[in-house]
């Protein structure tokens, strides 16, 4: 076939299957740069948590920072295990326990990945623990997949 002659059908399936986790992996990779590093999101949740919350220690609030940070690991890679769980099981029924292991080792490469990464980021740092809650997010991501599938 000569290029251009695809169906335009063709090129929306690919997109609308494959794009999803591609866009979700490109915002990631957008939140591990120095924009989002704990020093920046400090300077907006600090004040927003003092705020929220007056009188709290500031022992307490570097905790709650931590664990918003901590939060927000654990759900960006389960929202991509999703993707990937959808891209991969695409047009088929139903739960399958080989898709959710691929949806989980794509999630959880790409979190080493992105650690990687994040080495290279003067501001940041490469963490194998972060990784692991990346991971997390990921089989928390596909087992909320299952628990939805199998009501």
């Amino acid at each position: 076939m000569r290029r251009g002659a695809y169906p335009s059908g063709w090129l929306w399936s690919v997109l609308w299957r494959w794009g999803p986790p591609a866009l979700w992996m490109g915002i990631i990779s957008g939140f591990s740069t120095d924009a989002f590093s704990a020093e920046e999101t400090g300077r907006f949740l600090l004040p927003l948590l003092r705020w929220m919350l007056p009188g709290i220690s500031p022992e307490t609030l570097d905790f709650v920072h931590v664990v918003i940070r901590k939060g927000m690991h654990v759900t960006e890679f389960g929202v991509l295990a999703l993707l990937w769980y959808r891209a991969l099981r695409w047009g088929k029924p139903g739960w399958n326990g080989r898709t959710a292991l691929g949806a989980f080792l794509l999630s959880a490469g790409f979190a080493l990945a992105d650690e990687f990464h994040q080495a290279f980021v003067p501001s940041r740092t490469g963490s194998l623990v972060d990784a692991g809650w990346d991971s997390l997010g990921a089989i928390l991501g596909v087992v909320s997949r299952w628990a939805i599938l199998k009501r």
